[in-house]
């Protein structure tokens, strides 16, 4: 549609989209960027271990979670960006929660529960949100 005939609200709409659409390329780009180092330092052999659990695997959910919820936190106080979704939230739960996991030996079981209670969350909340 020519911008000219969209309304003021389709074309702030459209404007959200553009910026939603910005932060998740941001987004994918940190999470490649981390992958990369860590997948690098897997193949030098310079991880650290994270408690007792060797390997890269761990170092993959501490990085995107902290990545995660320092992206959302900005958006949340910045006054020019989207605020981020109830989902984006919820992703970054999810992150944090398996990082948490491997940094204290709480149980697998434990966080094997909580991710499934939140991507429950995720999927209700997105079902919520196709019906407005």
């Amino acid at each position: 549609m020519n911008e000219l005939l969209k309304s003021p609200e389709q074309q702030q709409e459209q404007s959200d989209r553009n910026e939603r659409k910005r932060f998740e390329s941001i987004w994918w780009a940190g999470v490649l960027i981390w992958l990369g180092l860590v997948l690098g330092g897997a193949t030098l052999d310079i991880l650290p271990e994270i408690g007792d659990r060797a390997g890269w695997w761990p170092w993959i959910f501490v990085g995107v979670g902290a990545w995660s919820l320092a992206l959302n936190s900005y958006r949340a106080v910045s006054t020019t960006a989207p605020n981020p979704a109830t989902s984006d939230w919820i992703w970054t739960g999810i992150f944090v929660a398996v990082a948490a996991g491997n940094l204290v030996d709480i149980g697998g079981e434990i966080v094997g529960a909580t991710v499934l209670i939140i991507i429950g969350l995720v999927i209700l909340s997105r079902s919520r949100s196709t019906r407005r």
